[in-house]
């Protein structure tokens, strides 16, 4: 086992009997290389999600049209259903995002975007190795305070429901606050996952006075790993 992921935690709250719990658990101890065009795996989702974190930092929606034309281009000659199918998931992502207003989720401040170096990514939760993916971290200055957010983009084909996305908003927040509290001010209003799939989105604010499902399914997980 190297990580968990994120989106392995919610597949594990997913499963509806142990067995498949423990049938999961056995694949993330022995991970196998991802293909791109597996469903819920490898680089599936990044044909939307990369252009739609790039529209994010670029403020310009005319880089979605762009990438909707291209992803139409490669959709024609694919030779196989599975990655027609993969092509017209990702162009219909884009085309909700068309006309989306990003503003709403950035401070309005100058912002400088750090870099993500791998290293950061990993977090130890209940002795579990959970990686943490954020597309952008930024800082910037409000009232002489140095402050610090996060933006995550995620997607699944059966939609995240607000307990799930929760859960990648509480990690995006230990992952800031793990990596940056030190120099910046974690500003909660502005750490945030967006669901693609249905827009929905949930900022650590919204949450930080209640406590998500994160720690108690790791806990029901790190028995299984044994």
């Amino acid at each position: 086992m190297e990580k968990i992921s994120i989106s392995n935690v919610v597949e594990f709250r997913r499963k509806k009997t142990p067995t498949s719990q423990v049938t999961l658990i056995n694949k993330l101890k022995t991970p196998k290389p991802k293909k791109e065009d597996a469903e819920e795996g490898g680089n599936y989702w990044i044909h939307s999600l990369s252009t739609i974190a790039n529209v994010f930092k670029e403020s310009t929606n005319d880089l979605i049209l762009d990438k909707i034309n291209v992803l139409l281009d490669k959709q024609e000659v694919a030779n196989s259903r599975q990655t027609k199918s993969m092509f017209q998931k990702n162009i219909d992502i884009l085309a909700r995002f068309e006309e989306y207003d990003f503003t709403q989720f950035r401070p309005d401040f100058k912002l400088t975007y750090l870099k993500k170096p791998k290293d950061k990514s990993i977090l130890v939760i209940e002795d579990l190795p959970i990686q943490v993916l954020p597309h952008h971290v930024f800082i910037y200055e409000e009232d002489g305070i140095k402050k610090i957010s996060a933006c995550w983009f995620v997607a699944k084909i059966k939609e995240y429901t607000f307990e799930e996305l929760a859960i990648f908003t509480d990690a995006l927040y230990r992952y800031l606050i793990k990596n940056y509290s030190e120099e910046y001010k974690v500003n909660p209003e502005f750490c945030i996952v967006i669901d693609t799939m249905n827009l929905n989105s949930i900022r650590y604010s919204e949450i930080a006075s209640g406590s998500t499902l994160l720690n108690s399914t790791l806990a029901v997980m790190k028995k299984l790993f044994g």
